[in-house]
């Protein structure tokens, strides 16, 4: 059964809405009356290595665009038309398309957005790349609610144009906010599912003080949708609003996540806090996300869990190294009252036992992609829905730096401890669950990427990454990926 109902029809409309946009700003009247450059961007990719799958970072946090269970051929086509910072109303619009043989071969529309800007407000809506989190994007292992793992999905979204500050204050206090509204794929275990999103946060920053402190909260829920052990979801005003409060989170502290979740919706939450340090030349950036899924996390029962950040970047960024960042994943503890004796919880982290497709999108995890889908777990069976790894313990590093004539490298290396999970599905149509494995895994997942103009006369450049995987967890493999780009511009007036 797939739902037709407001918030479903409420979708196409802006599917046709932002193709409709898109077309007008790229038309030839539309740059001949100077509306704007259209910023165009081609690749082609090509990845291989020498086990069943790809090591791990040739395919995570590559928003979906590979597919990690084979190789790859490639063609990404992108479009976009950003925002000019005019003072009135203003707008950007984007589309990409990838096409792609493997096993999981595809003609796809990863992109395709609209947005709208006016003062300190913004609207966007369709399908565009985001992360949620203060993290460093280009090296992070990825945000614990929502990474660059998994490709967008369709969804409208108002936030503040940046942090806005607060009247009165100069700009010492600020704020920033979203409020948002989204829709899962229809080919998960809750088909048609529905997705809410809102984050706000605050800015301190005195006059003449070099550290800024940021500190935020972000929730994403899942709901409605039909369920094929349960039926169809509420999905009425009355209960979209108590997914958006969080009501029965928030009602009593000590129930467990599938007590508090039980009614309304499957929650992934975090608290997000942080400094930034200008030392003069160089910025240091301190960083530290709590993961929560109940009403125990809200009140810090999980508060080793989260993610741990420190980065060092030198202003000058052609410099042989002028990133360094060091990370540090927690994720054991899973709501266990510790004083009862208990080593691990109940909460099963992105898994839920009505949503048990879980915190994924198109098959590949929405926060950090050290959390395995139990298709992607080794030992487990293909096809089954949910996570299959996520009691995760990880050291990464990562750094940046450049190498003359152009040319960049990013190097990241990560060591995990897997444990498996808890209540993963038996069978595609879960109707009982299983632990995943009991034993300790180690494992280890390093990626050098460098990139250079080939021709930067015509916009051409050249990418090339190498990955391995060693360890308990995966097989021994090794990976190579290529790339050729061009970018250019059409329109500019």
């Amino acid at each position: 059964m797939i739902h037709r109902g407001p918030w479903h029809r409420l979708r196409t409309l802006l599917r046709l809405g932002v193709w409709a946009g898109l077309l007008l700003a790229a038309s030839p009247a539309a740059q001949a009356q100077g509306l704007g450059p259209v910023e165009m961007q081609v690749e082609s990719f090509a990845a291989a290595g020498t086990g069943e799958r790809l090591p791990f970072w040739l395919g995570a946090n590559q928003r979906g665009t590979v597919d990690p269970a084979s190789a790859n051929l490639g063609l990404r086509v992108g479009a976009h038309r950003p925002f000019e910072g005019t003072s009135g109303l203003d707008y950007a619009v984007g589309a990409e398309v990838l096409a792609r043989a493997s096993q999981s071969g595809t003609v796809a529309v990863q992109q395709l957005y609209g947005r709208l800007r006016y003062g300190a407000a913004q609207l966007t809506a369709g399908r565009r790349a985001r992360v949620v989190g203060r993290i460093d994007t280009s090296l992070s292992m990825g945000s614990v609610t929502w990474s660059q793992n998994a490709p967008p999905p369709t969804r409208i979204r108002v936030s503040s144009d940046g942090y806005v500050p607060v009247p009165g204050t100069g700009e010492a206090v600020a704020l920033r906010g979203s409020f948002g509204h989204g829709w899962f794929e229809g080919d998960r275990f809750t088909r048609d599912a529905l997705l809410h999103e809102k984050s706000l946060y605050l800015r301190l920053r005195a006059p003449g003080v070099p550290v800024t402190a940021h500190a935020g909260f972000v929730h994403h829920a899942i709901w409605g949708g039909t369920n094929p052990l349960r039926g169809p979801q509420a999905e009425s005003v009355r209960q979209w609003a108590r997914v958006v409060l969080g009501s029965n989170i928030v009602a009593r502290p000590t129930q467990t996540q599938e007590e508090t979740n039980r009614e309304d919706a499957n929650h992934v939450a975090m608290y997000d806090v942080g400094l930034d340090v200008d030392l003069g030349g160089v910025t240091g950036r301190v960083y530290r996300q709590f993961y929560i899924e109940d009403a125990p996390g809200l009140w810090f029962r999980n508060v080793w869990d989260g993610l741990w950040g420190v980065r060092l970047q030198l202003d000058a960024r052609d410099a042989p190294v002028h990133t360094v960042l060091w990370e540090h994943l927690r994720m054991t503890r899973q709501g266990a009252r510790f004083d009862q004796g208990e080593a691990r919880g109940a909460d099963s982290y992105y898994n839920h036992f009505k949503y048990k497709g879980g915190w994924t999108y198109q098959g590949r995890t929405l926060g950090v992609p050290l959390l395995t889908p139990a298709a992607a777990t080794p030992g487990l069976a293909d096809g089954l829905p949910g996570i299959g790894n996520n009691i995760v313990v990880a050291h990464h590093l990562g750094v940046a730096g450049a190498l003359g004539a152009g040319v960049s490298y990013r190097l990241v290396g990560t060591y995990s401890r897997n444990y498996g999970a808890t209540k993963v599905c038996a069978s595609p149509a879960c109707e009982s669950t299983q632990r995943s494995f009991d034993d300790r895994r180690d494992q280890w997942s390093v990626r050098l990427g460098v990139r250079g103009p080939l021709a930067k006369r015509y916009g051409l450049y050249g990418r090339v990454a190498a990955a391995l995987d060693t360890g308990a967890f995966y097989d021994e493999r090794v990976g190579l990926r290529l790339g050729l780009a061009w970018r250019g511009q059409t329109g500019a007036q």
